[in-house]
């Protein structure tokens, strides 16, 4: 979920704290990736490539976990170890954000389904 409006507090209150970096600065080090993120990523990603998606052999798209496999093996390329973290259960405050976005997702699928059938 993120915090909202960090970058512009960090900025605004501690400018010295964001830093850009180049990809090489961090050779030889252990970088923390949150999974969730970039498996979520891929997966928009996928849902809009259009038919070119890998499957396996139940029909289930795949091109998300090959995404990751991709992104992993460019980072060791480039000389890091990367570690994805998974954060375990959303604090109560982003299920209740989650829940909003659920609900929001169904009105408007039946909305859809309303105004255009089964398409």
């Amino acid at each position: 979920m993120g915090i909202k409006g960090l970058t512009k507090l960090l900025a605004d209150n501690a400018p010295k704290a964001i830093k850009e970096q180049k990809l090489e600065n961090y050779f030889g080090r252990r970088i923390a990736i949150d999974a969730s993120l970039s498996i979520y990523q891929f997966l928009i990603v996928v849902g809009r490539s259009g038919t070119e998606m890998l499957t396996n052999e139940a029909g289930e798209v795949t091109s998300h976990l090959q995404g990751m496999f991709t992104r992993t093996i460019r980072l060791l390329e480039a000389g890091m170890q990367p570690v994805y973290v998974f954060d375990g259960q959303p604090p109560d405050l982003k299920k209740q954000e989650l829940s909003k976005r659920y609900s929001k997702r169904a009105d408007a699928a039946e909305d859809f389904a309303s105004s255009y059938g089964d398409w």
